[in-house]
C-alpha cells in the first residue's frame, strides 16, 4: 500500500492550529507537524491510505535513551497497559538503552475540529502522562 499525501486541503495547517494549545508547533512538510507536549514531542501525519480513508499517525517521542532494563520494560508495559488508545514501545527493545514511542493511527478525514482536537488531546496527554510516569 502506498502512502500519499491527504488530498484535504490545509492538513497540517488545521491540527497546528488544534494542538497549538498543547504547545509549540512546528510545521514539518506537506503532511506534517511535529508539537510539543510537556517534556514530549510528537509528529502527527496526514496520509490518504486509499480513495477515501485519510488518517492521522501520530508517533509520539515519550522518553529518550533510557537504560534498557528488564524493570523499563516492565513499565512500559504497565503504562501501555493504561492507555485507552494507541500503544507504548521500546525503540529497540535489545539494545544497551532505547527510546520508548507511543504510536497511534486513526481515520480522521470525517471528523469536526472538535473531535479531532479531543482524540489528539487524549493520545497526546497519555503520552506525556507516560514520561512523567518513566521519567519517576
Amino acid at each position: 500500500m502506498t502512502e500519499v499525501a491527504a488530498k484535504r486541503p490545509g492538513w497540517p495547517s488545521r491540527v497546528a492550529t488544534l494542538v497549538a494549545e498543547f504547545g509549540e508547533v512546528v510545521t514539518v512538510d506537506t503532511e506534517s507537524v511535529v508539537v510539543q507536549v510537556g517534556s514530549t514531542r510528537a509528529s502527527i501525519r496526514a496520509l490518504e491510505l486509499a480513495a477515501g480513508l485519510e488518517v492521522l499517525t501520530v508517533t509520539q517521542l515519550v522518553a529518550l535513551d533510557l537504560p534498557n532494563t528488564d524493570a523499563l520494560r516492565d513499565d512500559v508495559e504497565s503504562c501501555d497497559a493504561q492507555l485507552s488508545f494507541g500503544a507504548l514501545r521500546r525503540s529497540d527493545p535489545e539494545g544497551v538503552t532505547t527510546d520508548v514511542l507511543q504510536y497511534y493511527t486513526f481515520p480522521a478525514g470525517s471528523l469536526d475540529d472538535m473531535p479531532l482536537l479531543t482524540v489528539l488531546h487524549m493520545v497526546l496527554s497519555a503520552g506525556a502522562d507516560a514520561a512523567q510516569q518513566l521519567s519517576a
